[in-house]
């Protein structure tokens, strides 16, 4: 584990690099587009109260069911100050890190400082970071399918090309996904003395060498994963794989709410909404922006902008500061005494 890695994006200093990012795209987009202006802005105020409440609490639930995925992932030893604390570094580690890097050696590290075992803090977090993939790669072909393609960007997008690049991006990612996911379950749960023995071999070959032991030292520690977490019951992997569709359903549906607070979309809309986030969310994966800073920003009006009409950029904001920026405050606020904590 590279806790001086870890330490460098556990900064409170990260935070200005999306911050600038974010804002400079927002502030480009609105010099750029001449429907945007004062008046736009004047929008927010059309916004349902009660949308925006919603919006609010369904947010904070979804905070709260993750902390209780790790709960049950740890069979209850972390507790649940601990569980806050590495929710919300988790999620601050998430807002400065681009996707396409991701934030899981973070998180061993935020775990193995709340004192989890080395083994067991990769092991949940593995774990965590496998079960995600696995809603990811299960839940958007389901909506693809039931919305018989409606949740995928509009191929003929006039802007550049930009509906066919966003769908070439989202198979690309949802590939790369595939593999990674298919590399996880078989190091980890299915065959993972024989990934070991695989990976040993592999790295014999000649020009590979130079790399052996720091691949071998990384196989290892996926074989003590799954020595980790051998012998789980059916029903434990059925419990963490719905309680992770109820933790990605919940934020995916901050936007939904928010959507409802401008426009009224039907049954069916709220579907299609969820899905257009799912795919949105699988397109940003390989965005190699912190925390999708400026990358989401640019892509949202593509999926949303059908709903939305002159509120798509008011909407935009509101999402954002809304369900990313109070991850990079709450994380700046915890961040100084967590770590003189940590390094104690």
């Amino acid at each position: 584990m590279d806790s001086e890695k870890a330490l460098k994006t556990l900064n409170v200093r990260s935070v200005w690099i999306p911050v600038i990012i974010g804002l400079g795209i927002v502030v480009a987009l609105a010099i750029t587009d001449d429907r945007l202006n004062v008046e736009t802005l004047g929008l927010i105020k059309d916004i349902s109260p009660i949308a925006l409440v919603v919006s609010v609490f369904v947010l904070l639930s979804k905070d709260l069911v993750n902390m209780a995925r790790l709960k049950f992932l740890s069979k209850k030893s972390v507790f649940w100050a601990s569980a806050i604390r590495i929710i919300f570094l988790w999620e601050f580690a998430i807002a400065v890190t681009p996707p396409v890097l991701g934030a899981t050696g973070v998180l061993v590290y935020i775990m193995f400082r709340e004192k989890l075992s080395f083994g067991t803090a990769l092991a949940y977090t593995l774990l965590l970071a496998t079960f995600d993939n696995l809603f990811f790669l299960t839940a958007s072909p389901l909506a693809i399918l039931i919305s018989n393609g409606a949740v995928l960007p509009d191929s003929t997008a006039a802007t550049n090309n930009l509906g066919q690049s966003i769908r070439s991006l989202f198979w690309l990612s949802y590939a790369l996904i595939a593999v990674y996911t298919s590399f996880m379950l078989s190091a980890v749960l299915l065959f993972p003395k024989a990934i070991r023995r695989l990976t040993a071999w592999v790295m014999n070959l000649k020009w590979l060498k130079k790399w052996r032991l720091t691949v071998l030292k990384q196989a290892d520690d996926l074989l003590l994963v799954s020595q980790i977490l051998k012998g789980k019951s059916v029903k434990f992997w059925l419990t963490i794989l719905g309680i992770t569709y109820l933790v990605w359903i919940l934020k995916y549906s901050v936007l939904n709410g928010l959507v409802s607070g401008f426009a009224e979309p039907t049954l069916m809309d709220q579907g299609i909404l969820l899905g257009r986030h799912l795919i949105m969310w699988i397109v940003l994966l390989v965005s190699p922006a912190p925390g999708n800073a400026g990358a989401a920003e640019l892509i949202f009006p593509l999926f949303f902008e059908d709903y939305l009409k002159d509120y798509t950029f008011i909407c935009l904001l509101i999402w954002r500061l809304l369900s990313y920026y109070p991850y990079l405050l709450i994380g700046a606020l915890i961040l100084p005494k967590w770590i003189r904590g940590a390094k104690s």
